[in-house]
C-alpha cells in the first residue's frame, strides 16, 4: 500500500490538479462571453506587464497558474490540518477557494492592475464558479491522496 504522507506533496500536487480540472471551464467561459479574462491573461499581466500575445506566452502563463495553485493547495493543507479539524473538509475546501478568489480580487483592485482593474458582473460570477469548482476539486484530490493506494 502507498500513501502521500507529506502535507506539501499532497497539497502541492491537490492544487497542481484542480488547477488543470479548473482550467477547461475558465477557457470556455471566457471564449463563450461568460467572462472578460482568463486567469492566464492575469498571470501574463503580471509576468508580462501586458495579456499573453502568442501561444508560447499563454502556455508560460498557464503553467504559472497551475504553480499558483499549488501553492494555494499547500496553504490549505497546512491550514486545515494544523489550525482546524478536518471535518466537513469540502465545506471547508469550497469556502478556500471562494476566499482566494476573493483576495486575489482584493489585491486586482488595491493595485489597480491594468486592463482588469474594473471587472463586471459576469465575469465576477464566473469566476466566482471556478473558485468554487477549484476549491472542491481540490478538496476531493486531498481526500483521495489520503487514502492508501492499493498498488499490489
Amino acid at each position: 500500500m502507498l500513501k502521500i504522507t507529506d502535507r506539501f506533496t499532497r497539497g502541492l500536487l491537490a492544487g497542481i490538479i484542480a488547477g488543470v480540472v479548473t482550467k477547461p471551464y475558465d477557457i470556455l467561459a471566457y471564449y463563450l462571453n461568460f467572462s472578460t479574462f482568463r486567469w492566464l491573461d492575469v498571470a501574463g499581466i503580471v509576468i508580462y506587464g501586458r495579456r499573453p500575445l502568442n501561444a508560447g506566452e499563454a502556455v508560460f502563463a498557464t503553467l504559472s497558474t497551475w504553480f499558483f495553485h499549488a501553492l494555494l493547495g499547500v496553504i490549505f493543507v497546512y491550514l486545515v490540518q494544523k489550525l482546524v479539524s478536518s471535518a466537513n473538509l469540502f465545506l471547508k475546501g469550497w469556502y478556500f477557494g471562494v476566499i482566494c478568489w476573493f483576495l486575489i480580487y482584493a489585491i486586482i483592485i488595491l493595485f489597480k492592475v491594468p486592463e482588469i482593474s474594473a471587472i463586471p458582473l459576469k465575469t465576477s460570477v464566473s469566476n466566482f464558479i471556478g473558485a468554487s469548482i477549484w476549491g472542491l476539486v481540490l478538496t476531493a484530490v486531498l481526500y483521495r491522496l489520503e487514502q492508501p493506494l492499493d498498488v499490489t
